[in-house]
């Protein structure tokens, strides 16, 4: 999950670095859909372990 957002922020960064803007746009939007497919993930991985759980009892 971590890494995820890391990559994210890191290209938003560069993306605002190539192309300049008053508000650091790239690294807001790139920060948020990490975040938001992390979070993507993190339910998966639930979901995906609470239907194990409940397949094996």
């Amino acid at each position: 999950m971590i890494a995820i957002i890391v990559l994210g922020t890191f290209g938003g960064i560069k993306l605002d670095e190539i192309y300049p803007n008053e508000y650091s746009l790239f690294t807001i939007i790139c920060s948020l859909l990490a975040v938001g497919i992390s979070m993507y993930f993190v339910v998966k991985q639930v979901t995906d372990f609470s239907k194990k759980q409940d397949k094996d009892s």
